[in-house]
């Protein structure tokens, strides 16, 4: 006899998370006499049904689980062990990145192309959440709090089969004891990780449907309401595209189950490997020019390091620590004798 190393994964899942997941997932209760037992149905489909056993006095307790997932997936169309990471990891959407090319087919991928994956889709998030914070083309240094603190609370889930599957579980600050029902959470505030994900496939899909429209000029000025695109996510997309044009990159979001999903925002979105130079194109013009333009800037002397000149005065290096939006950032300057004076 095999030992399924599911069987356990199943005992674990949480009666009160697969409800809400149903129910938050378009799924509808059906009127009953138990109350120990739930009986959900698809609406707009004649076969698909989940009983769901809501009391832990039942003996087959595992068993009804791995069915009630398995009917899941089945109308889903995915696999069991897809759905059943979900419906353990319920506060957190899960986001796939997967590169599909000649040389992933297997299911493995070459290290450099692995490490390039992984990197990416990090920048992916960090430009984002930093969108979410500062909605702009460009963003300089993606170092705002909120969004790098979003970014180091994801966990990197076990790779999937299908080409080559990166997955990244993005935790969101939401109350788990909230009642399942769709119409409340769409009333609730959406929490930041919430708002970073639902931006980031957005704005993939509105890259995607602009290169297939052949209009990626109008990515530069958006029209009002339409998500917003940055440099930095779409370099972030050219780094995890796969070497060869015959291939492509496909980015997916299985959403949290207490939250009501997002609407207007695909599931997943796929960028074909043809796209990278329009990509490349993309960023580009979304760069502002290297050539250096005056702003201001508000710090503080860090450092007084100069020496005394041919006149005797002083004079040399001074150091400042300047505020960069979140982050402070130490500038090197060389002062002249008056400049030195106001520095000190």
């Amino acid at each position: 006899m095999t030992h399924d190393p599911r069987s356990s994964a199943f005992a674990q899942l949480s009666a009160l998370d697969v409800k809400r997941y149903l129910l938050g997932t378009g799924w509808e209760r059906a009127s009953g006499r138990r109350v120990d037992v739930g009986i959900f149905r698809r609406p707009g489909s004649d076969d698909a049904e989940v009983v769901l056993p809501l009391s832990l006095d039942f003996t087959d307790v595992p068993e009804a689980m791995a069915r009630a997932v398995a009917e899941i997936a089945r109308v889903e169309q995915r696999p069991v062990a897809q759905v059943l990471r979900d419906l353990r990891r319920p506060r957190s959407d899960v986001l796939r990145f997967a590169v599909e090319s000649r040389d992933t087919a297997d299911g493995g991928i070459g290290l450099d192309e692995g490490l390039a994956l992984l990197s990416g889709s990090k920048k992916a998030l960090l430009a984002a959440a930093c969108s979410v914070k500062r909605p702009q083309p460009f963003h300089p240094r993606m170092t705002l709090r909120e969004a790098e603190a979003f970014v180091r609370s994801c966990r990197l889930g076990q790779t999937e089969h299908g080409s080559f599957v990166a997955t990244i579980e993005c935790e969101l600050d939401v109350d788990d004891t909230a009642p399942a029902l769709p119409t409340l959470a769409e009333e609730a505030p959406v929490p930041f990780g919430r708002k970073a994900t639902t931006l980031l496939l957005a704005s993939v899909a509105r890259v995607v449907d602009a290169i297939r429209a052949d209009d990626a000029s109008g990515l530069l000025e958006p029209p009002p309401g339409a998500p917003v695109v940055s440099a930095n996510l779409c370099e972030a997309l050219v780094e995890m595209m796969p070497l060869q044009d015959d291939g492509g990159l496909r980015i997916g979001s299985s959403w949290s189950p207490l939250l009501a999903p997002p609407r207007a925002v695909p599931g997943m979105v796929r960028i074909e490997g043809t796209y990278r130079s329009a990509l490349e194109g993309v960023v580009r013009a979304l760069r502002p020019a290297a050539s250096p333009t005056p702003d201001l800037y508000v710090g503080k002397v860090d450092a007084l390091q100069g020496e005394v000149g041919p006149d005797g005065r002083m004079q040399g290096e001074v150091v400042l620590a300047v505020q960069v939006e979140d982050a402070v950032v130490k500038m090197r300057f060389d002062l002249d004798p008056a400049e030195y004076v106001v520095a000190a």
